[in-house]
Parts: C-alpha cells; sequence; structure tokens
C-alpha cells in the first residue's frame, strides 16, 4: 500500500521549523532587546508559533515510525494523543529550561511561566486541528 507522504514528515520540516522559531525568537531579542520582547509579550506569539512547530515535527516523526512500521496505530486520535503528548512534554521541559537558567530575571515569574505553557498548548491544539491531517495514514 503506498501511502502519499504529508508536508510534514519531511526531514528538513522536522528539524527546522522548531529551530526557525527558537532562532527567531533569539534575533528579535538581541535587535529589540528583552525589554521589548517581555514587556510587550512577543515571547507569548513566539510561544504560540512553538507550540504550532513542534507539533507539526511531533507528528512527521510519528508518520514517519508509522511508515516504517516501528508503531502501529488503529485509532487516528492515538496519533492526535500520541503529537499532544509530545507538545506537553516539550512545553514542560522548556519551561523547566527557563525556569532554572533565567531564574533570576525580573520578567520571569510563575504567572509569565504558565501563560507561555498555555500559549504553547494553545498552537499545538491549532497545529493539532488546521495543520495535520492524519485520516489518510491510520488504517
Amino acid at each position: 500500500m503506498d501511502i502519499e507522504k504529508p508536508y510534514y514528515s519531511s526531514i528538513k520540516i522536522i528539524v527546522l521549523m522548531p529551530l526557525l522559531v527558537y532562532i527567531s525568537s533569539k534575533l528579535f531579542t538581541i535587535i529589540f532587546g528583552e525589554e521589548t520582547f517581555y514587556l510587550y509579550m512577543v515571547d507569548k506569539i513566539f510561544h504560540l508559533f512553538g507550540g504550532i512547530s513542534v507539533s507539526i515535527s511531533a507528528a512527521g516523526v510519528v508518520w514517519q515510525l508509522l511508515r516504517r512500521g516501528i508503531i502501529v496505530l488503529q485509532d487516528k486520535i492515538v496519533f492526535g494523543f500520541l503529537v499532544f503528548g509530545f507538545l506537553c512534554f516539550v512545553i514542560i521541559s522548556w519551561e523547566i529550561y527557563e525556569y532554572i537558567v533565567f531564574y533570576p530575571q525580573k520578567y520571569l515569574t510563575y504567572t509569565d511561566l504558565i501563560i507561555d505553557m498555555i500559549c504553547g498548548l494553545i498552537g499545538g491544539l491549532i497545529a493539532l486541528l488546521f495543520c495535520i491531517d492524519i485520516k489518510p495514514y491510520i488504517q
């Protein structure tokens, strides 16, 4: 059975999308400064796009695993749960990293961390609902 490859199955998409969001956020911080980045909540936009890019990348990884027969899924809902579970893992890990590495920063508060997580999760849900078509890839 020949399965049509979705756009997110490309290794370039899997690797470059999250990397592009990360590099863009660092460039914005360098060019406009941290105060602008946090004061005007531009970081929330990057967390939203980060959630989208991580979800698309996770979908690509899961699709590659399905195609190679490493995993077998019986339902498309499981595909979505795997992608969303990986997104949750990445978001929580990233926020723990931010808290450990950047803790003395005046903009880093518990409220900021929670809102960052919510923005990332919303981005991931947007990607699952509108960017990732999983119907043809599950038998």
